[in-house]
């Protein structure tokens, strides 16, 4: 009886092992083999409920869409404080490598602006658009392929902003009073000699003196106006500033050492720094760097 007992503990045992050992192959169960599965993002700015914020005239920022990753889309608020008019400038690394576009969106959810990308451009600057206050929407999307990007928003604001004053040239001299009030004595002393029977002709060979003329503008040469504005002005100890100016740059043609000059003025400036859509420039002490207001517009020539 303990033999029969033994025997078919160790048969019972014996299953139990050979159970745990089989080999399942199906796709599912506890031992289903795993499939490797393709690396998605997380695209947390996928909509406008959930969008980053651009900031305006800070310049430009990086981002990247990859439709086979999931980064499909990519969403960013703006918030207008007063009426004026927005520019958004959007570079791609890969034009080639993406199709898709980008769009902007008023506060009431309405598309003011749409621009779909080409496979030979990278580039892509929209028109000034005039807004409102309120939160505005920029969107950029793609349909295929995949690319590092580039945004910049440009805000200028409604208010006018006067150009600092022309120097004040010193008045022209002239002699009109001088040459009048010759005459007059001529002719008084010729009636006073008429009286005593003596005439002595007027001088009539004698001419008014002509005013000076002034200082002609300088001369601009002939090409395509560009036309920038100061948008920050940076106070040095020594009495000289360094100024960005914005809606310029290598994208329009404006190249480090090119002149232009302050629109309304004889005031130059030459740039120091250019890149794709703004420059640098360094005001000396001697042109009083403190008249310079923001907003005031540069104006360049492009051959």
């Amino acid at each position: 009886m303990f033999r029969k007992v033994c025997k078919i503990g160790l048969i019972l045992s014996a299953l139990v092992v050979w159970g745990g050992c089989v080999a399942d192959g199906s796709e599912t169960g506890a031992n289903a083999s795993v499939k490797p599965q393709t690396e998605m993002v997380v695209d947390q700015d996928a909509t406008s409920k959930t969008a980053l914020g651009l900031i305006f005239n800070m310049g430009p920022i990086d981002d990247r869409l990859d439709f086979d990753a999931g980064d499909r889309e990519d969403w960013r608020y703006m918030i207008v404080t007063e009426p004026g008019t927005i520019t958004i400038n959007l570079n791609l690394d890969t034009a080639a490598g993406i199709d898709g576009g980008w769009k902007i969106f008023d506060a009431n959810n309405r598309k003011i602006y749409d621009q779909a990308f080409k496979p030979n451009q990278s580039y892509y600057p929209s028109e000034p658009l005039n807004v409102q206050r309120g939160v505005y929407y920029f969107q950029v999307y793609a349909v295929r392929g995949k690319s590092i990007y580039t945004v910049e928003a440009v805000y200028r604001s409604m208010q006018v902003v006067a150009p600092p004053p022309p120097p004040v040239d010193d008045p022209p001299v002239t002699t009109t009073s001088s040459s009048s009030s010759t005459k007059t004595q001529s002719s008084s002393s010729s009636r006073h000699h008429s009286g005593s029977g003596s005439t002595k002709p007027a001088n009539t060979d004698s001419k008014p003196d002509k005013a000076p003329k002034e200082d002609p503008k300088p001369a601009e040469s002939s090409g395509t106006k560009i036309k920038g504005f100061i948008a920050v002005i940076t106070e040095k100890p020594d009495g000289s500033a360094e100024i960005t100016i914005r809606d310029v740059g290598k994208n329009k043609g404006v190249e480090t050492g090119m002149v232009g000059y302050i629109e309304g003025t004889k005031i130059k400036i030459e740039t120091t720094q250019c890149f794709p859509t703004s420059c640098r420039a360094l005001i000396p002490a001697s042109a009083n760097p403190k008249s310079f207001k923001k907003g005031a517009n540069v104006v360049f020539t492009v051959k």
